[in-house]
């Protein structure tokens, strides 16, 4: 441990701690922040400010077009033989108001006077331990204090922050090789705030700490975080990753029509190297591709950023039916055709007699040979619902739970997008109901330019919910696209709001999205759930009702086991989890089907 020593000895001074990381690591601790640049434009706060660190002062810069911050880290040292410098800093973040923000980027550099600088790397605001990787860098940030707002309350944090709904401080730990800078003199670093739009996030850094140095802090946990190796969640037998598979892009390539924002390269660099996805897709509506060609130009660059073992792009995009309903296409691989659902001279909203139908867009995939899942979103949206008389357990396998557009589980479920819930009888639960077997998925449908850490736009807050974007969690063997694409058709996967919530849930042994025929007896429900905050409690949903329910407490990790005594006839179930800072998880259901 960095901070204590073993057996009894009492907590390190200062030149231990960086003596210990020297030796385990092959890395110079540097305090990050030694003073600011006069050529720093942030808002210095010196009243009171809220920090894990106990901080008089911070530096505090918004995603607003104007803030950036630059200051001077404390000096290097020099002759030590490290590789590494690792700048550790008291730092926080948040939203910055109540409703919806755009999200962005920070962007952190390197300046090399006189008048260069490098890009080290880039983040995102978080309220989850969280770590960034580009190339040799590594940042990583170590949650260690949360706060967010109940049922849409802003919150007043400080003198600065006052109209808050989440927010989290922590440690930072920025890892660069050493020859990439001064040694023996001081590093200049500068965090430029990047957004399209107008948004009230928030970074900062905190200074005047009474003359504690930052190295009394608990910094541990980042710094293991930034010089560890990385290696992905666990559930049971499978790793756990997280994924994007519902972003649009501001490229037309010919149609002449868009609805998304920045080109298709920034939004894959923005998915694999700021959101820190491993799974992504951009899902662009049929009427948005401009024919053929442009399709397979399309799963060029798809396979251009794929990268098994670190970045899965899966091949899609959104079949998109007024009459119908969208539902999203993918494919376990590229080099296959695409399907608009108009007919020639039709607008893409078009209600006509010959409007596609799913079942016709099923027949098109079965005739190509084509290995794909159809997966339907918004379902009750009052703009395109879904008609669930369409039923092809072949290529329906799963259903888009959750987005930037809210809660699409059942009419009046928590957190709801108020756009997307106008039907009743339509959600997810409904179609599971009539006897649709499909497994929990989400994703951002964002249209923003920042896939997984999508928000809608500033001029409708009303409308989208203040989570943003949603997740699918895939249970796979391997972080390859085709393993990928097998758990999710086999249902192995679930739906979070975003956070990157791990959880478990089984029936009689049988996992998530499995199917147990002939079965008679009682049936044995178990679950384990880690949170991203503390959890707050989880519910067993059976056929549609509450059957268990569970105060979770301040835990962020909670096991279970529950007995269903009196089941008879086959049934579906599955798990919710809700944490206290209004994240949700659902798992996919389990159906177990009586004997005959």
């Amino acid at each position: 441990m960095l901070k204590m020593h073993g057996n009894g000895g009492g907590r390190r001074t200062e030149e231990e701690i960086k003596q210990e990381a020297l030796s385990r690591y092959q890395a110079d601790l540097v305090a990050g922040f030694g003073e600011v640049s006069e050529w720093g434009r942030a808002h210095r706060e010196r009243e009171w400010v809220a920090s894990f660190t106990d901080a008089r002062s911070a530096y505090y810069i918004h995603q607003d077009g104007r803030d950036h911050l630059q200051f001077w880290t404390e000096e290097i040292p020099a002759g030590t033989g490290a590789r590494w410098v690792v700048f550790v800093l008291s730092v926080g973040m948040g939203m910055g108001s109540i409703f919806p923000q755009p999200s962005g980027r920070f962007e952190v550099k390197l300046n090399l006077p006189p008048g260069g600088s490098n890009h080290l790397i880039s983040f995102n605001v978080t309220k989850e331990d969280r770590v960034w990787r580009q190339g040799k860098v590594t940042l990583a940030y170590d949650v260690r204090r949360r706060a967010w707002a109940r049922e849409d309350q802003p919150l007043k944090l400080d003198a600065h922050i006052t109209e808050e709904s989440a927010a989290t401080y922590g440690i930072m730990a920025l890892k660069v090789p050493k020859e990439m800078l001064p040694e023996g003199g001081r590093a200049r670093i500068d965090v430029v705030p990047v957004n399209r739009q107008p948004s009230a996030r928030w970074f900062k850094v905190d200074v005047d700490m009474f003359a504690r140095p930052i190295f009394k802090c608990d910094i541990e946990g980042a710094v293991a975080a930034a010089c560890g190796r990385p290696e992905p969640p666990r559930v049971g037998d499978y790793n756990v990753y997280f994924g994007d598979l519902h972003a649009h892009t501001g490229e037309e390539h010919g149609s002449g029509r868009t609805c998304g924002t920045g080109t298709l390269d920034e939004n894959y660099l923005y998915a694999r190297d700021v959101a820190g996805l491993d799974v992504f897709a951009v899902a662009e509506h049929d009427w948005q591709i401009h024919d053929e060609a442009d399709w397979n130009q399309r799963m060029e660059q798809m396979d251009e950023y794929n990268e098994d073992g670190r970045f899965v792009v899966i091949p899609g995009y959104e079949w998109t039916s007024a009459k119908y309903g969208h539902r999203n296409v993918y494919y376990r691989d590229t080099g296959w055709p695409f399907f608009k659902n108009t007919p020639p001279g039709a607008g893409h909203n078009a209600i006509t007699d010959d409007s596609r139908s799913p079942a016709d867009l099923w027949q098109a995939l079965r005739e190509c040979g084509a290995r794909a899942l159809t997966i339907a979103h918004h379902s009750s949206t009052g703009f395109f619902p879904v008609d669930w008389s369409y039923r092809d357990p072949e290529f329906d396998r799963l259903v888009e739970v959750y987005s930037t557009w809210g809660n699409s589980e059942y009419y009046g479920a928590p957190f709801p997008g108020y756009a997307a819930d106008r039907h009743e009888g339509l959600g997810a639960l409904d179609a599971l109901k009539m006897g649709h077997r499909l497994g929990f998925m989400a994703s951002s449908d964002g249209h923003d330019g920042n896939p997984g850490n999508a928000q809608w736009c500033y001029r409708q807050p009303h409308i989208h919910h203040r989570l943003g974007s949603g997740f699918i969690a895939v249970l796979a063997p391997e972080l390859t696209r085709k393993a990928i694409f097998d758990a999710m058709y086999q249902r192995r996967c679930y739906a979070t709001t975003g956070a990157r919530i791990l959880m478990d849930f089984r029936v009689n042994g049988a996992m998530m999205g499995q199917e147990i025929p002939g079965y008679e007896g009682d049936r044995f429900m178990e679950g384990e759930v880690i949170g991203t905050a503390p959890l707050d409690w989880i519910e067993l949903v059976q056929d549609g009702e509450v059957i268990y329910s569970e105060g979770a407490g301040g835990r962020r990790h909670m096991k279970f086991d529950e007995v269903d005594w009196d089941a008879e006839g086959s049934s579906f179930y599955y798990m919710r989890v809700f944490q206290t800072d209004g994240e949700m998880a659902w798992s996919s259901p389990i159906w177990v089907d009586a004997g005959q």
